[in-house]
């Protein structure tokens, strides 16, 4: 009986198996597209006078959002100490805050971009606001998420002004690369130079003699293909 059941299953098994037959053949196709966003900013507004450049941004300055004002409010002719106190005659107006503009460009299917900036500005602060753009290996895209890691070699080879502070009124590019990547673009106005600093060679101070009054600046952020 178990035999009869046995050669049974195989007859139908057997019957199941096509004599001959192919699939046509199926042919597969896929695009990327390549292109680059400069994406939203974040601008904060940070204490120059207790600000840490080996510390968190965050954690230190007032996060404005997508606020595209940068309002220095009334300079002063005070240095001050990192508590905030009176720590003599600085020679000079300047703002005791600065800016940083974090940008969040975006790039994919090989596509380039380059991030400039072009300030224009009310003489009397036309060579006294400065701009340094600043590529932190640990920024990341928010809590909890890794760190971006260091740019490649082609990109610090491609990105010489990283870290280097010029007039702004200058211009001049804010980073180049092929992927994404998190920049920030640093514009203050200091007082002269302490001990170990260094400011561009055509900055002037804004003389205690300046009359007072409003004086304004235009910073336009741009990326555009390389």
């Amino acid at each position: 009986m178990k035999f009869g059941v046995f050669m049974l299953l195989i007859a139908v098994l057997m019957a199941a198996v096509p004599v001959a037959g192919f699939c046509a053949p199926l042919t597969v196709s896929a695009s990327v597209s390549g292109g680059y966003a400069l994406g939203d900013h974040v601008l904060l507004r940070c204490p120059g006078y207790s600000y840490s450049a080996t510390g968190d941004p965050w954690a230190q300055c007032q996060n404005l959002g997508s606020s595209t004002a940068m309002t220095f409010g009334s300079l002063t002719s005070r240095l001050l100490d990192a508590g905030g106190g009176d720590a003599g005659g600085a020679g000079c107006f300047y703002a005791s805050t600065f800016f940083i503009v974090y940008l969040f460009p975006d790039a994919w299917g090989g596509s380039g971009y380059q991030i400039t900036q072009a300030t224009t500005a009310d003489p009397v602060i036309a060579n006294a606001l400065v701009f340094t753009p600043v590529y932190a290996a640990e920024d990341s895209y928010g809590a909890g998420q890794p760190s971006q890691g260091d740019l490649t070699p082609a990109e610090q080879a491609a990105n010489p002004q990283i870290g280097v502070t010029r007039v702004a009124t200058d211009g001049g590019l804010i980073l180049q690369a092929r992927r994404p990547r998190i920049v920030r673009a640093e514009f203050g106005i200091p007082p002269f130079p302490g001990a170990g600093d260094t400011r561009p060679a055509n900055w002037q101070a804004i003389p205690v003699e300046t009359a007072n009054g409003t004086y304004s600046a235009t910073i336009t952020i741009s990326a555009a293909p390389y």
